[in-house]
């Protein structure tokens, strides 16, 4: 017997929030089957009902949410001038690192921050002075941030053409998702500027376990 589909109301809205890419039909009706049993809440419910529906969506990896070839142009990457038009489409953090600081530095603050989590690991609760006196984890240095961004089957780099404080290396999670709304594409590389994305945050966990390692990967190749 097949399953039912997602309500009606819950997929129009979906559609109409986050249109592209395409969200899978039945990611969609197995997650409001999730939600409907563990809030025990019915799609009427509709603040709260499509408030988990969108928190469990931002949370996901694309690759298991949407459906291949709706989100970004699969020829991205050679698109020498062009701005993405039509409707916004959302995307999440696959890597990111920062090319206006160099490899050296950002290899070096990776450590000391390595050595502060592994000194905190070693104390006591009772010494709850100890990490005190260390002063705060060092923070990456700040210069032009660079990104791999995926629909889930598209991936495509990105670069920081203007300051986006909200992204920071070494906070910002992977998975995080973007919204990119008529962003200026130049030799297969995204443009991003403030007034071209709208943030929507999240992290999806598959991928932040994988950040330090994914990260240290492109500083070695950057050392070569």
């Amino acid at each position: 017997m097949t399953e039912p589909a997602a309500p009606a109301n819950i997929l129009k809205w979906v559609n109409e929030q986050y249109p592209r890419p395409a969200l899978d039909p039945v990611w969609l009706r197995d997650c409001c089957s999730w939600i409907a049993s563990s809030y025990s809440l019915s799609p009427t419910d509709f603040p709260q009902f499509s408030s988990h529906v969108t928190s469990q969506f931002l949370q996901s990896s694309l690759a298991d949410s949407a459906l291949p070839n709706t989100g970004l142009p699969q020829n991205i990457r050679t698109i020498k001038r062009a701005r993405l038009t039509g409707h916004p489409c959302l995307v999440e953090i696959r890597a990111i690192s920062d090319i206006g600081i160099s490899a050296f530095s950002l290899m070096n603050v990776r450590q000391n921050r390595m050595d502060r989590a592994d000194l905190a690991g070693l104390v006591r609760e009772d010494e709850e002075d100890a990490e005190e006196d260390e002063g705060p984890v060092p923070r990456y240095p700040r210069g032009m941030l660079r990104l791999e961004l995926s629909d889930g089957f598209t991936t495509v780099e990105a670069v920081e053409y203007r300051a986006i404080p909200q992204l920071e290396l070494g906070v910002t999670p992977l998975g995080y998702k973007i919204l990119l709304k008529d962003v200026q594409i130049r030799r297969g590389v995204i443009f991003l500027e403030p007034q071209t994305i709208e943030l929507k945050g999240h992290q999806t966990e598959d991928h932040e376990v994988m950040q330090d390692e994914i990260f240290l990967r492109s500083l070695r190749r950057r050392l070569g």
